[in-house]
């Protein structure tokens, strides 16, 4: 028999074997007998397993047997469970499994809680099987067999054929199952009698590309069906809404000096009244289930809200001033960022401006404005005896701005660091662009709020194409030029438009700013997508 998988798909198609040959043939009480009625309760699904203690070191030696006809029918290259004929195989007659019918019946059970400790984690599990035969095992039904899609749940190709299963009536254990099954064989078996019954294995299995031989849909139609099945919600490129480079300027240089001179980086951005909390996240999802780093080092400064009840306990997580923070800072493990510049595509970073912040010069009442920059990304943490990476971790980090009295003019007031098992950066790729969702709403154009640089000193963002000489004084310009100059740097700063549609703007808006954002605010719809930088 050809490999289940036709062309180019994977190569761990299905491949039907032959049966080692049985000493006596109880072909016909092995999974396609009919159980008996067991009360609830009186024996479970593994009760194929559970003898009594008298009997323990019979059900270790099943155990063990079982073990092996597991590796012995398991092609791990090929990633194929050969799980046909299993009345014809020699090591199942020895163990009398198909004496009775109820000893029969709860064979499968039991034999798939043997796999799930060979294979013992659902990663484990969904990366060894791919394709499964339960070719030539008399089944009138898959009730006996539907442990199965718990077991292995991915399974992409399932070879049924030359058993006795007569309608879809037999298969109904199994629908709507596995939500990945490419390829279903069910050759030699009345049920190929039955009209038009593809027409409902479809609608159970929305990948089903091959029934037996006959592809009953096409790549065109699968691709098709996964778009409609999208999540309505996009997801949008982060909103980064700086003010004159200060959080971009924070950013780059806060996390090279965290990984190397934390001391030096609290001298320079933190004071008296800054916080700072860490909080782990042991539960959240990984890629990779089985390799979990363990939490030590994390767990005794965590102010994990959902562990941590006591009002006591949370207070005494908040860190403050540079001494505590300090303290706590090298306490934890040394970590190592991407760069956030090299390596942006492993960043999600959201800046917005903040009202109402304490004024460090005490002389407003209200407050005055800062920053928020929220991030998201990863480190590889550092073994602490060899400096190498051990693991890497996901994060995510919330600081807030504002004017201090530090050496560089700017303060920490809040830093909350979350840390979780890796989860990789698949998230943060956008599904759409900036101004292909009119509902990312521009706000109007902020007064600075943070000590600002000099003319002299202009800095671009990244991206943004500018001319030499764009905004600074020269001969050939007059002071207005340079104001206008300076102005168009500011709104396509503000609103990720080219400086040629930036000066267009405020050209219609007499120049000006404030004028200008309110009109990109309401055109925003209708700039056209070279508009953008």
């Amino acid at each position: 028999m050809e490999d289940i998988v036709p062309h180019s798909r994977s190569n761990a198609g299905i491949k039907k074997r032959s049966p080692a040959p049985a000493r006596v043939d109880r072909s016909n009480r092995a999974l396609g007998q009919k159980s008996n009625n067991v009360p609830p309760g009186r024996h479970g699904p593994k009760a194929a397993l559970r003898k009594a203690p008298a009997q323990s070191s019979d059900v270790t030696d099943l155990r063990a047997r079982l073990r092996t006809m597991v590796k012995r029918r398991h092609d791990p290259d090929t990633k194929f469970f050969d799980l046909s004929s299993l009345g014809k195989d020699p090591e199942l007659e020895n163990t009398g499994m198909f004496e009775t019918q109820s000893r029969g019946a709860k064979f499968f059970p039991a034999f798939m809680s043997v796999c799930e400790t060979v294979f013992p984690t659902p990663y484990k599990r969904r990366e060894a099987v791919v394709s499964v035969s339960l070719a030539g095992n008399n089944l009138p039904s898959v009730a006996n067999v539907t442990t199965l899609a718990q077991t292995f749940p991915h399974i992409k190709n399932i070879d049924l054929s030359n058993n006795n299963l007569g309608d879809l009536k037999a298969l109904e254990p199994w629908s709507r199952k596995f939500k990945f099954l490419d390829h279903l064989i069910l050759t030699g078996n009345p049920i190929e009698t039955v009209p038009d019954f593809h027409l409902e294995l479809m609608k159970w299995y929305p990948n089903l590309r091959m029934i037996d031989s006959v592809q009953v849909r096409s790549d065109e139609e699968l691709s098709q069906s996964h778009k409609k099945k999208r999540k309505s919600i996009p997801v949008l490129p982060p909103n980064f809404r700086d003010q004159d480079g200060i959080a971009e300027n924070f950013v780059v240089q806060f996390f090279p000096a965290f990984d190397t001179n934390r001391v030096a980086l609290i001298n320079h951005y933190y004071g008296p009244t800054s916080t700072f909390s860490v909080s782990v996240n042991t539960h959240a999802r990984a890629i990779n289930k089985d390799v979990l780093a363990p939490w030590e080092a994390w767990i005794k400064k965590s102010r994990n809200l959902t562990k941590i009840t006591s009002q006591s306990g949370r207070k005494s997580r908040i860190f403050q001033g540079v001494d505590e923070i300090r303290d706590t800072w090298l306490s934890l493990p040394g970590s190592l960022h991407p760069d956030p510049l090299l390596e942006n595509e492993k960043w999600c970073i959201e800046c917005h401006g903040i009202p109402g912040l304490p004024d460090p010069t005490g002389n407003s009442s209200t407050g005055v404005g800062g920053l928020i920059i929220i991030l998201h990304g990863e480190f590889g943490e550092l073994n602490a005896t060899t400096g190498q990476e051990g693991c890497r971790r996901s994060f995510d980090r919330t600081f807030i701005l504002g004017p201090g009295n530090t050496p560089s003019g700017i303060q920490v007031l809040n830093d909350m660091l979350a840390v979780r098992a890796y989860g990789g950066y698949e998230a943060f790729k956008p599904t759409v662009s900036p101004h292909q969702s009119p509902r990312m709403a521009t706000q109007s154009l902020p007064a600075p709020i943070l000590p600002t640089t000099t003319v002299n000193n202009v800095e671009f963002p990244p991206g943004l194409v500018a001319p030499p000489g764009f905004g600074l004084p020269a001969a050939d310009k007059t002071p207005e030029r340079v104001q206008q100059e300076l102005l168009a740097l500011e709104l396509s700063k503000a609103t990720r438009m080219t400086l040629d549609f930036s000066v267009m703007c405020l050209t219609e808006s007499n120049w000006n700013l404030q004028q200008a954002g309110q009109t990109f605010e309401s055109n925003r719809v209708n700039v056209p997508p070279e508009a953008f930088w």
